[in-house]
Order: structure tokens, then C-alpha cells, then sequence
């Protein structure tokens, strides 16, 4: 069988020999143009090779993804012409059906692990290498061609052909991967192996057979323009000097004593730094000492971005902001990409710059969409969920991995995760470490277990736990903790229980009384039905102005609620009313810069309510009423010691812990009294003999999760890495609907849109109906914003009870996995009589009928 005659793809039609080299060219380009100099002195130590025999070596590797595997009987037989070709040469095929479509990449493995034998190459690299270009198609089953044998000479001849070209003549430098480099050398060539393919069977490299001596750089140019387009071109970060230099809008004696001390430590440090934590106060510039630190990392680092990762998609909306002025204040024309599930319902669709011709067409499109390939852009902000699914078992995950690779990784409120997302997110800074990922932790209040916990896998130093504290960790694993020795929000912190948490009427009358001569008052509580209900009951009574704000309205209702927010409390105080309560959820223990005279709210684990702290008397230029002398902080608590649907929320050991501990003072002084209670808020030894019981069942729940959240994600990268492996396990879903059950542990949500009747039945003129279901396929884009407006997630168990319902849709393309309702007057009633209501003042409720 001729070469020419050999075809990777028939839609249109391009010879196995083209598709191969150019697959190699474009994973060339993406080393020269796309990946960070920092990733490829990485790979290039790795496999033990200098940049040029890096280049040629990776090139060859790519270009054998298909080439072997597609270069076998069953697979060439699938196009008729090519199969009677194939039977006059003797061959034996299987028939025509499912069974005759072995997977050509699991063919490729066995291949090429049989030729890089036969040249020499150590059997644990053979088999390595080879087991990942087993895996550029992930999560599909099956066996590789019974029959590859029969077409071994045209194999041996086509690998000897690649070599020639990619090799330019050179006999190749075969590498010697160990098991402990099999993680960082993996994870790297499999994510610019799949991105290459993909890349290379796009729409404009489909008349690349005509190139012919021209094929490198016609197919180098094509490739240049795409990673263009695409916004996927490396863009160097900005050099910086002095923390002046990174943010010119502060003066040097405008600056903060953390972010002093983080410049000192950053210059004085001779070694690289790998990791970076910043622990103090609210209001004390740790956004702009962790991003300092970032750049100067970033420099030692060789790396050309960041991602800034955050708990929530409100916090990312924050801060993406704040990034995007800091490259303006420094002229770079870098975008910043904002990433979490609803993040395209806010920024704009750049087009797509290729038509993807694969087999995998759904995922390349789905990845080579902004919101996903924003991750191997050079800048992001996003939510901590789009960072710890790069060590989860998801389809195509390594190629996040690809994409932190070249960057910082800033994660703030590093104290906001739960034990299951900590099992994650140690998985997550052992890859960092691996690959060479600088990260910077940010937290205003951080239990010491914890930080030690976080910081094991770069030291094995003990920590001594000083706060407000810069801690940083060398390449070395040499600690350096620094205490910082000023505070620019010093002050005291007043301290009332208040055993009233569950009567809504009781806290009503204590938040007129509070703000009867005057003050912004928030009343924060722990779950939507207790917000709702206090709402309700100081709407009937209180003559000011009163708002409520949850997480739990429609998209479109809540970010009107979170610019009336921010317009009331915010740093612009032009708007701000002398007297004003805002009813509200954890959605502004983080999400919003936000500040009121007088805070009460429920009892919470202690690091939180230290949060929650940092929201009152939070500006320093606001104008207080007369009477508000000094901030003053109302906890709420059980007065029977009963903590009913709180417990649900956080571990009711931690919410009596807070309790024992604040009963005991009068005060909190802020920053010195910080440490020490979140320290006693996690110690079970500072708990009264008739708490142990809950203490220990919380303990064996504690391990439960962390081993649940450790079950689902990579092994540690010295481990064999676990690509080469069969089955893998991939999860095939990777929706955006579905990340926080990937990455969060609870009660498993749905999105719900409820749509009144123009818009319904726009939507509804899409539907088909598959496998009994009537899917609402909405590809256009305005379109599907319009619904995801008036959308919010509600958990599933909540809508248990609605019956069978055929008006009813779901959603796909743009509306993956959303559920669809027609409404009159934001109210959908199903067939046996319970309602949804998008009530504008109380958010979502959910009611058994009409009565």
C-alpha cells in the first residue's frame, strides 16, 4: 500500500502523511509561540534535552498520534475505495459494521511502542510515551485493530518518514523518562498533543495536502494566525521592580505595612520563591501585596500570566475588574478573561477563529470556546472550581493543567474551602509544585492545621503561626514566616450575644431599635428561608429603607440588588442613606466591598465571623451617624442552644465553639486577637466534656470528605502516572451546570429559568423531541442569555414533588442541562398545583398550590 494512498480524514479528504506532519508543525508552534518559556525549560529539563532537540522531538512525538494507528486495515478499510484497494492486496478485514472500528489510538500505542523498541528506546519511556499517545482521545473504549500487523512495513515506513522530517536528517535523541518525571512530562505532552490535533484539524489546514514543499510554512503560518485569533499567543506580563512599579496609583508612603513587608521579603529573598501566603486583616492591601508577589514570582518563574481564583462567581465578577486596570495602568493591551459557568452571560464572544473537523468536535468546540480556552489564555480570573477540575477525572482536564502551567496561580480566601475541596486543593498545589506553578495564598483569617496542612507539600518545616503574617516557601522547601509589625484597620471590636436567633420578630425589633436614631444596618443569616423570613417582617414594620439579598434570586434580579448594594454602601458615599438595613446571605461575607455602621449576624464557625467583622466600619472616609462611637458586633444565637437549620450549613461543634468563646468577652482587638481565636475556634481541646461527642463525629465526617475529595482527582505527580492506565475513568460530562458537583460537596442543584410567554415560545420553536424529552436546542447566543437572565439554581430535592409536566423543556447547546417553565407574572404552576415563584422582593419560593 502506497503512503499517498493512506488518508487521516475523508470530509474533505487529507492524506495520513499531511495530517501527521502538520499535526507535528502546529505542536511546534504551540511550544515556540503559545507556552510560557518557564514550561518549556520545564519539559525541556525533563526529558533531559536542549531546545532544539526538544523541538524536533516533541514535533515527531505529535505527529505520531494518528500516524501508526490510523495506518492499519480495519481503520483505512472504513472508506469503500481505500477498502477495495486493501482487499485486492490479500488483506483480511473485518466486516463492514461497529466491530470493523477498532480505536486507532489504542492501535497507535501498541505500534509505536513495538518501533520505539526496535530503536533503542528504554522500555519504561517506550511504554510511557506510548501509552499517551494512547490518551489523546479521552474516555473512549475499545481495542486496537486486530489486524495492524498487515500493514507493519507501511507503519515502519511512515514513522521513518516523520523522523526524516521533524529530525531534518539528525538521528533522534531519544529521552529517558523515569517514573518520577511521568506526571510534569505527561501531563504537558498530552495537553499540547491534544490541543495540536485539534488546532490541526481545523477548517484552515483542509487544503494542506496541496502545500506540498511548502507544507512547514504554510502550515506554520496557519497555525501563527490561529493561536492569534484565538487570544492562545504568549503575552509577556509587564516587568516590575518595586511594589511602586507593579502599582503606580499607590505612592511608597501611601503604602500599606503588608505591603511593605511582602517587597522586603520578595527583594531579600536570594532563592526562588515557590509559594507565597499573606494572612491579615480586611482592608490591610493584600489583593495588591498577592499580586506584587505574583509578578515578581511570575519574573523568577519565567512566566507569562496569571489566574486569580476565587469562591465564588460574585468575587470573580469583582475582580476581574481590578486585574483588568492593573494591565491598563501598565498599557498592556492583555486581556483578562473571566471564567466561571455563568461568566459569558457578562463578557463578550470573541468568534471562534477555526471549524474543528473531528471526531472529538463537540469537546474541541466546546474548549475552543472563550469561556473555556480562557484557562490557556495568558490572564484569567475566575472561580477556585476552574482550577482544581485541572486534577480532577474529567475529559481533557490536563489541558488546564497545560495552561497554569504559564502562569501564577493566585488563589484568595483560601480559608472559604471545606475539608472536601481541601482533599482537591492539595492535589492541586502538589501539580503546582511538580510544574513549577508559583502560588500566592491570600486569607484573612486561616486556622494554623490548616496552613500547615496547605504547606506541607512545599516544606517540611513546622510553622509557628504568627498573624497578621507574610509566609513564603523557597524552591528548597526553606520556610520564611514574617510577622507583620503594624495594621492599618487596628482597632477594637465590640462584642453582644444576642440569644435571638430564630425569631425573625425578635431580630426585627432589635434592628429597628439599632438604627432608630440612624445607620446602615446588615443583618446576615445563614440560610435564604431565615433572610426571607426576618425580610418579611421588618417590610411590615420598618419605616426606612430595607432590602434583602440572596443568593437565590434570578440572575437578572440579583444583579440589580448587587449594584443597589453597592450604590448604597459602597466606597462612593454620595448615594449612602442615613438609615437603610440590608437582610442578607454569606453572598457579602465575601463577595462585595461593602460597609455598614452596626452588623448583626448568625452564629458562625470563628474565621467567618471574623469575616463577616471586616464588613462594618470596613471605610475609613465614612461618615458615621453621632451616636455609633465604636463598631459594635451582634451575634445571633439559639436561645434554646438548639441550632436547627444552621447545623446544616456549618458543623454545629464549630458553631457551639464560637459561642463558648465569645461569651467570654467583651471585645475582640483586631489584628491581635484574630489568630488566637481562629486557633481556639478548631481546637476541640477548648470545648466544654459535653461537646467531644460532636467533635468526634465531625472529625471522622472530616476525613470522610477529604478522602472523598482526594478519590476523585490525579495521583500525586511522582507517582506512575496514570494516563497510561486502563480504563480510565474520564468523566465525560464536563458541563458547566455541573461543577460544583464536581468540585463542591452537597446537595446536588438545578438550574431553572422561568420564562413568561413571548419568550417561552421563542424558545419553544427550537424544541425536538429525543428519547422522550423535549430538548430546547438553542445555539444563538443572545438568546440563550435572554433565558439564563431569568434563571437561578435551586437545589433538586426542592422541585421532588412537581409532577410530570410536557410543557416543560431542558435545555441544550447554549442552555446545557437547564430546565426550562412557562410563567404568567413570574409564576409556573405544574399539573398537580405546586408553584415556582420569582417573587421580586423575596427571590425564589416554592409552594405546595395556589393556596
Amino acid at each position: 500500500m502506497k503512503l499517498d494512498d493512506l488518508w487521516a480524514k475523508t470530509e474533505p479528504w487529507q492524506s495520513l502523511e499531511t495530517h501527521s506532519k502538520v499535526s507535528g508543525i502546529v505542536a511546534q508552534v504551540i511550544l515556540g509561540r503559545m507556552l510560557a518559556k518557564g514550561t518549556v525549560e520545564l519539559l525541556a529539563k525533563e526529558l533531559g534535552m536542549d531546545k532544539t532537540i526538544l523541538f524536533r522531538f516533541v514535533g515527531y512525538f505529535v505527529s505520531c498520534h494518528d500516524a501508526a494507528g490510523k495506518c492499519t486495515p480495519n481503520f483505512q478499510a472504513q472508506d469503500l475505495k481505500t477498502r477495495e484497494k486493501l482487499q485486492s492486496l490479500g488483506m483480511n478485514l473485518l466486516p463492514i459494521g461497529p466491530e470493523s472500528h477498532p480505536r486507532h489510538e489504542i492501535s497507535t500505542q501498541r505500534i509505536m511502542e513495538r518501533i520505539w523498541l526496535a530503536q533503542g528506546m528504554e522500555r519504561i519511556t517506550a511504554r510511557f510515551l506510548s501509552g499517551i499517545l494512547g490518551k489523546h482521545h479521552q474516555g473512549k473504549q475499545g481495542n486496537a485493530d486486530p489486524q495492524l500487523e498487515q500493514m507493519s512495513a507501511e507503519q515502519d515506513a511512515l514513522d521513518r518518514l516523520l523522523r526524516q522530517f521533524f529530525y531534518e536528517g539528525a538521528a533522534p535523541v531519544w529521552p529517558v523518562v523515569q517514573r518520577q518525571q511521568q506526571g510534569v512530562v505527561g501531563s504537558l505532552l498530552l495537553g499540547i498533543m491534544i490541543l495540536a490535533d485539534w488546532i490541526a484539524s481545523g477548517s484552515s489546514f483542509a487544503s494542506a495536502d496541496a502545500w506540498k514543499a511548502d507544507l512547514r510554512p504554510q502550515a506554520e503560518k496557519q497555525a501563527r494566525w490561529f493561536l492569534h485569533q484565538s487570544g492562545l499567543e504568549r503575552q509577556q506580563l509587564f516587568l516590575v521592580n518595586g511594589f511602586c512599579d507593579a502599582w503606580p496609583n499607590i505612592s511608597r508612603e501611601g503604602m500599606r505595612p503588608l505591603q511593605q513587608q511582602t517587597e522586603t521579603l520578595i527583594e531579600q529573598t536570594e532563592e526562588k520563591i515557590a509559594l507565597v501566603l499573606l494572612e491579615a486583616p480586611m482592608g490591610e492591601g493584600k489583593t495588591e501585596a498577592g499580586m506584587y508577589a505574583a509578578l515578581k514570582m511570575a519574573q523568577a518563574w519565567h512566566k507569562d500570566g496569571f489566574y486569580v481564583a476565587l469562591p465564588t462567581a460574585a468575587t470573580s465578577n469583582q475582580m476581574v475588574g481590578r486585574m483588568r486596570a492593573l494591565l491598563h495602568m501598565h498599557t498592556q493591551e492583555n486581556n483578562v478573561r473571566l471564567l466561571h459557568a455563568m461568566a459569558w452571560l457578562v463578557e463578550e464572544q470573541s468568534v471562534q477563529p477555526d471549524v474543528i473537523q473531528t471526531e472529538e468536535e463537540r469537546s474541541a468546540r466546546k474548549w475552543l470556546e472563550p469561556m473555556r480556552r480562557g484557562m490557556l489564555e495568558s490572564n484569567a480570573v475566575g472561580t477556585v472550581d476552574q482550577a482544581m477540575l485541572a486534577v480532577m477525572m474529567v475529559k481533557y482536564g490536563v489541558l488546564r493543567l497545560l495552561g497554569l502551567a504559564g502562569k501564577v496561580l493566585v488563589i484568595d480566601e483560601i480559608h472559604a474551602y471545606d475539608t472536601y475541596m481541601s482533599g482537591i486543593l492539595l492535589c492541586l498545589l502538589q501539580w503546582c509544585k511538580a510544574l513549577e506553578i508559583p502560588v500566592v495564598l491570600l486569607s484573612a483569617t486561616l486556622p494554623l492545621a490548616k496552613k500547615q496542612q496547605l504547606l506541607s507539600v512545599f516544606t517540611d518545616e513546622t510553622l509557628h503561626g504568627r498573624y497578621p503574617a507574610i509566609t513564603a516557601v523557597t524552591t528548597t522547601g526553606r520556610l520564611i514566616e514574617q510577622q507583620i509589625p503594624a495594621s492599618i484597620m487596628k482597632r477594637r471590636l465590640q462584642v453582644r450575644l444576642c440569644p435571638i436567633l430564630h425569631d425573625a420578630e425578635k431580630i426585627s425589633d432589635l434592628a429597628e431599635q439599632l438604627t432608630a436614631q440612624g445607620g446602615c444596618l446588615c443583618v446576615l443569616l445563614n440560610t435564604v428561608a431565615q433572610a426571607q423570613e426576618v425580610y418579611r417582617v421588618l417590610r411590615t414594620q420598618q419605616t426606612g429603607r430595607v432590602l434583602l439579598f440572596h443568593a437565590a434570586f434570578p440572575v437578572e434580579r440579583r444583579d440589580e440588588i448587587e449594584a443597589e448594594c453597592l450604590r448604597l454602601f459602597g466606597k462612593d458615599k454620595s448615594d449612602r442613606p442615613e438609615r437603610a438595613i440590608l437582610v442578607a446571605t454569606q453572598i457579602v461575607e465575601m463577595s462585595l466591598d461593602l460597609d455598614f455602621d452596626i452588623l448583626m449576624t448568625a452564629i458562625a464557625p470563628m474565621d467567618l465571623l471574623l469575616q463577616r467583622a471586616g464588613r462594618e466600619w470596613r471605610h475609613m472616609d465614612t461618615l458615621r451617624p453621632a451616636h455609633l462611637t465604636e463598631p459594635v458586633l451582634y451575634v445571633l444565637t439559639p436561645a434554646d442552644g438548639n441550632y436547627g437549620a444552621d447545623q446544616y450549613i456549618y458543623p454545629v461543634c464549630l458553631l457551639a465553639q464560637s459561642e463558648n468563646l465569645l461569651e467570654k468577652r467583651t471585645e475582640i482587638r483586631i489584628p491581635e486577637d484574630m489568630a488566637q481565636l481562629v486557633a481556639d475556634g478548631y481546637d476541640e481541646s477548648k470545648a466544654p466534656p459535653e461537646q467531644m461527642e460532636a467533635w468526634l463525629e465531625q472529625m471522622i465526617e472530616d476525613g470522610l470528605h477529604l478522602q472523598k475529595g482526594e478519590n476523585g482527582t490525579w495521583p500525586a505527580p511522582p507517582e506512575v502516572f496514570r494516563l497510561v492506565r486502563d480504563p480510565i475513568p474520564f468523566d465525560d460530562l464536563e458541563q458547566d451546570s455541573f461543577l460544583s458537583a464536581k468540585t463542591r460537596l452537597g446537595e446536588p442543584t438545578v438550574r431553572i429559568a422561568l420564562l413568561e410567554q413571548d419568550l417561552f415560545e421563542k424558545v419553544s420553536r427550537l424544541a425536538q423531541i429525543e428519547h422522550g424529552k423535549r430538548l430546547a436546542l438553542v445555539r444563538e447566543t443572545a438568546l440563550a442569555r435572554a433565558v439564563l437572565r431569568q434563571s437561578v439554581s435551586v437545589r433538586k430535592k426542592q422541585l421532588a414533588g412537581f409532577v410530570s409536566d410536557e410543557r416543560v423543556l431542558e435545555g441544550r447547546r447554549r442552555l446545557d442541562w437547564v430546565w426550562i417553565y412557562p410563567a404568567q407574572a413570574g409564576v409556573y404552576t405544574a399539573p398537580n398545583g405546586k408553584q415556582i415563584i420569582f417573587d421580586r422582593e423575596l427571590g425564589v419560593l416554592i409552594k405546595d398550590s395556589e393556596k
